[in-house]
């Protein structure tokens, strides 16, 4: 199980959906350990349900889906009487949470779909594979649309994206994440990614902010596409710029100190709107969504001490 929360920890090129799906495997196996477990009270099964669901959301504390499932888990395990049924319980609820995400996300593709028309120009960030999936879709129901994908840095995740496009016969262009704001001349809707939305911000890459601030200033609409399992009542992370083996060093002769940072939040205010499995949210329907999103009271209080430790 370590090893299986260390990779998870380590994969920084797979979306939500395929890290619940390990997240689950994960769950599944501590269930493979019943025999120990059970021979124990209640109470150990659900802490090692605890502390597990934990590790989990300590591997990727981005990824507010990951929360949701952990805190799905712990509250199923909680109301338990013997130890196997705690087991039982945490990885039935946590793959019935996997299910239900995944299903979402295919919905909200759908109503992103919509978005694109025939002769529209699309700007993106980052690779959302909930994003990818809706311009496929509009590709696949005969829309002729271009893209223009920025390339992300760092991590350089855009050019991923457009060799997806290409492949599926997707007109794109690639650039440089300076020049989004001059490319936008060209385009007719941006659609973006979610990582973690909360009441007041969006958390996505790097960048989405420039991006967004720019279409306020021409008024285009800006849309992030997700499912909602990624709003949250609260943001638990504290995330400091850090070194980043991405960005070209300094001369060695130099003192300057290379930095950088994956993730930044963007204020809901920026958006038109937020594409969901439930259509089109305005940004105050998505706040009030993201203040209903609450986890469970005891891991709450674990990620609020271990932020405060981290600052």
């Amino acid at each position: 199980m370590d090893s299986s929360i260390s990779q998870i920890a380590s994969n920084s090129t797979s979306g939500a959906a395929e890290i619940l799906r390990l997240a689950g495997e994960v769950f599944s196996q501590l269930r493979g350990y019943q025999t120990e477990i059970s021979q124990g009270s209640v109470e150990r099964a659900q802490r090692a349900i605890f502390e597990t669901a934990t590790a989990l959301v300590r591997a990727q504390p981005d990824m507010s889906p990951l929360l949701r499932l952990a805190s799905v888990a712990i509250t199923a395990a909680s109301t338990a009487t013997t130890a196997q049924d705690a087991l039982k319980s945490a990885e039935d609820q946590a793959l019935k949470f996997i299910d239900s995400a995944e299903r979402a996300v295919r919905t909200a593709a759908l109503h992103a779909a919509d978005l694109i028309h025939p002769g529209t120009t699309v700007m993106t960030h980052s690779r959302s594979s909930t994003v990818l999936a809706a311009l496929v879709e509009a590709r696949l129901e005969g829309r002729d649309f271009s893209v223009v994908a920025t390339e992300s840095r760092p991590g350089l995740e855009g050019r991923t994206l457009a060799e997806e496009l290409a492949r599926e016969d997707i007109s794109v262009r690639l650039i440089a994440d300076s020049s989004a704001s001059l490319a936008m001349d060209d385009v007719d809707v941006i659609l973006v990614g979610a990582d973690t939305i909360t009441q007041q911000e969006l958390v996505n890459k790097i960048g989405t902010r420039m991006i967004g601030l720019a279409a306020g200033e021409r008024g285009l609409p800006f849309y992030a596409v997700c499912d909602t399992s990624k709003f949250i009542n609260a943001d638990y992370w504290y995330r400091p710029v850090r070194d980043n083996e991405n960005v070209p060093g300094p001369d060695a002769h130099t003192e300057a100190l290379v930095v950088n940072g994956y993730f930044e939040p963007t204020p809901l205010a920026l958006f038109t709107g937020i594409v969901t499995e439930e259509g089109v949210l305005s940004t105050e329907e998505a706040s009030g969504c993201a203040v209903r999103a609450s986890v469970h009271k005891q891991l709450s209080e674990a990620l609020e001490k271990l932020r405060h430790h981290i600052r």
